[in-house]
């Protein structure tokens, strides 16, 4: 995803994000072969964003996790936002990807589900006091980005058709959580996703969260390698 060789280690833990409603936690599995929680190295970059890498005979498993203040749609405060980039790249036949964002753990009272909207699959969970909304592209963005073939292996169009597909895609799962389903990989491909995690406060007239989850995976990644001066 990017060089190592400057980079400072840091101490190994899960990949996890704190929000005012939960713990928002991401799992990954290779064919039938789940990873572990915790992955095998972690690096700290300048900016304090962290590389988290699972190394798997099949493939080589990142994550780049960091925090951005988008600024708010309507001109608001900024949106605390974290931009969770994984990159997949395959040094054997993998037959199938999957990658979940789950926020659990959510207070008594709070209330959660899908809240989709045009080339996002997102869910949000929300109380008296807080939103929360976790988000990346939906099928028809999947499906998009495959026949594009710069972030998923150009194949994967043959199989994710614009016109949906019975297999592959997002599957949301209780309380809160998006799971996405892709195709397998052959080995050298490469495929890259990136999930969103934005909080405000509530306010039915300015979902602040739900928008500012709606970010490119381009973008977030400039973000998060950005040099901090």
């Amino acid at each position: 995803m990017l060089p190592t060789d400057q980079l400072a280690q840091a101490a190994r833990r899960r990949a996890v994000i704190d929000t005012p409603l939960g713990k928002v936690e991401f799992a990954v599995t290779l064919g039938s072969t789940a990873l572990p929680a915790a992955p095998d190295t972690v690096w700290r970059l300048p900016n304090g964003s962290h590389l988290h890498r699972w190394d798997h005979d099949a493939a080589t498993v990142d994550l780049l996790l960091g925090s951005i203040d988008v600024p708010a749609w309507d001109g608001g405060a900024p949106v605390p936002m974290w931009a969770a980039i994984w990159q997949v790249r395959a040094h054997a036949a993998v037959s199938g990807l999957i990658v979940s964002a789950d926020l659990g753990d959510l207070p008594a009272g709070a209330f959660a589900g899908p809240d989709s909207g045009e080339c996002l699959a997102a869910v949000s969970a929300e109380n008296d006091h807080f939103m929360v909304s976790v988000g990346g592209p939906d099928y028809e963005l999947l499906a998009l980005q495959a026949a594009d073939g710069r972030l998923m292996p150009a194949d994967w169009a043959d199989v994710m058709p614009p016109s949906g597909s019975a297999d592959y895609g997002v599957r949301y799962t209780d309380p809160a959580g998006l799971s996405y389903h892709l195709p397998g990989l052959a080995r050298a491909e490469v495929a890259r996703l990136c999930i969103a995690t934005a909080w405000c406060p509530r306010d039915d007239d300015r979902p602040a969260a739900w928008f500012a989850v709606d970010i490119p995976l381009d973008t977030a990644y400039l973000s998060l390698v950005a040099d901090p001066g």
